[in-house]
């Protein structure tokens, strides 16, 4: 062989082993790509996926689809000729890494984080379809920590919903702040509480505030939850939900606690955040999810409102509603059970 033929040899292994090196080298991005569609009134297994006890359930026919992405996990890390499929597909999108994963939260963080906002997405989408059912919810402070070392332990229990303080009730974190706030530390504090079946009064005295002496204290956490009487359980891996699940599950409680059927045999797909006042919020990769929700099948998708610019331009088959309260959701889809009626829902 030539020395020409060997320096171009040479070269040609030299540039090749570059590219391969290139090629496995990590960059800081993830990649978003169409996840799961789950029928919340299908079932898992030899169980439904959505079981509800507590009030009385009627049949429906249909699917509703709570859809998911898929992206790439903390632990995984993303290489440049994936990070560039990612961009060039579709239906795929990447973004800056931190976006996804904020820096300095470790893994088992970021779970507990998920698992919370899920925890939060279904109590939220519970009460918001009780109330839409017509089913009594309560709204109550209920204690999330009790300080070892403060006044009210071994008196307040973690889950204990705060029905009166001082006699007066309540019916929000606030409420009780206000209240305490105008105690003296030493001073007695009456709390009325429900702790399961049972309803209790606790006396406790209150110390002064480590931040500021002049403020009674009595070391309990809370949030603002609610209580009712139905239990809602999911046999599903309740984390792929997240926050942008909340829209689905609401309609599908309220589907199974209300007569007739709100699908009416169409294979619907619907996301969205909700809050317990039945208000839906924007999600992020909408393009991901329907595409997810088409090739599940779906004829309709309900999106939040906020939402609508992310799909402009996007050909598909789904017909897509946008709403902005629960309601909203529940009305369209009456109103598309009748082609006489159907020019009246709102689209993107």
């Amino acid at each position: 062989m030539t020395k020409q033929g060997w320096t171009a040899v040479v070269s040609t292994a030299l540039f090749v082993a570059l590219i391969a090196a290139i090629s496995l080298i990590p960059v800081p991005f993830v990649r978003w790509s169409p996840g799961q569609a789950i029928n919340l009134l299908g079932r898992s297994g030899d169980r439904p996926v959505l079981q509800i006890s507590g009030a009385n359930t009627y049949g429906t026919n249909g699917e509703l689809l709570m859809t998911t992405v898929s992206v790439t996990s903390q632990e995984s890390e993303l290489s440049l000729p994936q990070a560039f499929l990612g961009y060039v597909i579709p239906d795929q999108m990447v973004l800056p890494r931190e976006l996804v994963y904020p820096a300095g939260r470790p893994a088992d963080q970021q779970q507990s984080y998920q698992s919370r906002l899920t925890a939060d997405s279904r109590r939220d989408a519970t009460v918001s379809a009780l109330i839409a059912a017509g089913i009594p919810v309560t709204p109550l402070p209920q204690v999330t920590q009790v300080s070892s070392s403060g006044p009210a332990y071994g008196k307040v229990e973690v889950g204990d919903f705060i029905r009166t303080v001082n006699g007066s009730v309540v019916e929000r974190r606030s409420e009780v702040a206000s209240i305490l706030n105008q105690e003296q530390p030493g001073s007695v504090v009456r709390l009325g509480l429900e702790r399961g079946n049972d309803q209790l009064e606790v006396f406790i005295t209150a110390v002064a505030g480590q931040d500021d002496p002049s403020i009674a204290r009595i070391g309990v956490e809370m949030e603002n939850s609610y209580l009712y009487d139905v239990d809602v359980q999911l046999s599903m891996v309740t984390d792929v939900m997240g926050s942008s699940g909340g829209l689905a599950l609401a309609l599908a409680i309220y589907d199974e606690l209300t007569p007739g059927s709100l699908l009416d045999g169409r294979t619907i797909a619907a996301t969205g955040t909700i809050t317990a006042a039945g208000d839906v919020g924007s999600i992020g990769a909408l393009r991901q999810k329907l595409s997810g929700a088409e090739q599940a099948g779906a004829q309709i998708m309900l999106v939040p409102s906020g939402n609508c610019a992310d799909i402009d331009g996007v050909d598909t088959s789904v017909t897509i509603v946008k709403v902005t309260r629960l309601n909203d959701a529940i009305t369209s889809l009456e109103l598309l059970k009748n082609p006489t009626t159907a020019d009246q829902v709102p689209r993107c």
